[in-house]
């Protein structure tokens, strides 16, 4: 196993932190709220690759999960993680997972990079669909309707947009290209 450098912990952190910043920055149109989690998990992993970029929602995982409001709306703490939108908070460990491992497989193709994340995502999608739908004891096609159907054009989006300026700040990051 190879050792992590100063540098990558340092910027491991620095992605985390902006996990934190745009994560908890929501529209409410329901049970669950259209936030900028999935564009933070897509430009970590984008910029750091999957090791790097889960460690670093992990420490945003585990920061939400001790008390710091850094989830949707403000939200923090085992409740949220056991709430209605607590199955897409540990589903998008998949999605920086296989995001991460597109982003580090396919490092000249924009479009194998994009497939990617979005494989990531609909796996982010169904644990968290099959999780609301428990919570909230209604059946998979109501919960679908609710907790996919109306995120899937903004995460769409917002891959893009994360793969884009990602891909831009990875490009000028030599040591983790050398790495």
């Amino acid at each position: 196993m190879k050792a992590i450098s100063v540098k990558q912990m340092s910027l491991a952190a620095i992605m985390t932190a902006v996990s934190c910043i745009l994560s908890p920055i929501s529209i409410n149109i329901g049970p669950v709220p259209i936030s900028l989690g999935t564009f933070a998990v897509c430009l970590s992993v984008t910029i750091l690759g999957r090791n790097l970029g889960m460690l670093s929602y992990l420490l945003y995982l585990l920061l939400g999960f001790i008390g710091l409001p850094v989830f949707s709306n403000y939200g923090a703490g085992v409740e949220k993680l056991l709430g209605p939108t607590g199955g897409y908070l540990i589903g998008m460990i998949f999605l920086a997972f296989f995001g991460g491992y597109a982003v580090d497989r396919f490092s000249k193709s924009f479009i194998k990079q994009y497939l990617g994340l979005a494989f990531g995502i609909v796996l982010c999608y169904l644990l968290g669909t099959l999780w609301l739908g428990k919570v909230l004891s209604m059946d998979f096609g109501k919960a679908l309707s609710i907790g996919v159907l109306p995120f899937i054009l903004p995460d769409a989006v917002k891959v893009f947009l994360a793969l884009a300026l990602g891909r831009k700040i990875r490009s000028r990051l030599s040591f983790l290209q050398a790495e």
